[in-house]
């Protein structure tokens, strides 16, 4: 790996991390100042009143809107979370390598003493990197403000929460990764990463309203994301963390071995 890279990686990076690490942070503590706000009888019976497949659209129809995780997971860490995480690592596959190449950078970058094993390996520390950044602004902010709103996360939950929400984005990153090292076309990692997240969320909303789509659970990376069983619950299948990493080491070592082969002229 390449320090210096790596430094001029994060650096040429930190607007947009930034950006998106704010928006998340605040979007944490938002929803932990709501909760009390949404609590009571009132809120149980709204959650109560919502047709299952609005309450699938952005959470899990088999939570009640009305406790802890189900509050998380509906309004916050389902489809919302989801969006922004993606966008960001998204953007930085598709900028670190596909974006180098189509902007013919890349012949310039790989003219220095620096080998193409080394530059590789810097971006992909840069993505584990910007992968722990974004799942402390995601989580540190709750556990950290959300005794003062009535909020009580162990820390079990809360390791849980970070490592499992750290293994699905960094599932999500190194698919984007290996698309990019593998693309010329500095849209196209955007396009069919963002394609695959869409049909993956369009199956976990059909398998949670009918049991259509129950047989692709096993294969969609979204079933396994599940926030706000741990939150009520302190636990989750331990599946969900051999499928995260085996799809994030298989991706890599992909993109690893595409990149070293493949012409960036």
């Amino acid at each position: 790996m390449s320090w210096n890279l790596f430094k001029g990686t994060m650096h040429q990076r930190r607007k947009p991390l930034f950006w998106f690490s704010f928006s998340l942070v605040a979007y944490s503590w938002m929803m932990v100042w709501f909760w009390p706000q949404m609590g009571g009888a009132e809120y149980a019976e709204l959650a109560e009143s919502m047709p299952p497949e609005m309450i699938a659209l952005f959470g899990d129809a088999e939570l009640s809107l009305a406790s802890l995780g189900g509050y998380f997971q509906t309004e916050y860490l389902g489809l919302m979370w989801m969006v922004i995480v993606a966008a960001a690592l998204i953007g930085y596959a598709a900028k670190m390598i596909a974006g180098e190449v189509n902007g013919g950078t890349m012949e310039l970058l790989l003219s220095q003493p620096l080998s193409r094993s080394k530059f590789i390996l810097t971006r992909m520390a840069g993505l584990v990197l910007q992968v722990l950044l974004l799942s402390a602004a995601t989580f540190v902010p709750i556990q950290i403000l959300g005794p003062g709103y009535d909020i009580e996360l162990t820390a079990k939950v809360f390791w849980l929460l970070f490592g499992l929400g750290s293994l699905l984005m960094l599932a999500i990153g190194s698919f984007a990764f290996m698309v990019s090292a593998l693309s010329r076309d500095g849209g196209r990692p955007t396009t069919l990463t963002s394609a695959v997240i869409a049909g993956m969320w369009i199956a976990s909303f059909l398998a949670d309203v009918s049991d259509f789509a129950d047989a692709l659970d096993p294969f969609n990376l979204l079933s396994y994301w599940e926030p706000g069983k741990v939150i009520n619950n302190g636990a989750l299948a331990t599946n969900a963390w051999w499928v995260y990493a085996g799809v994030s080491v298989v991706c890599l070592v992909i993109a690893y071995i595409g990149f070293m082969r493949r012409d960036v002229a």
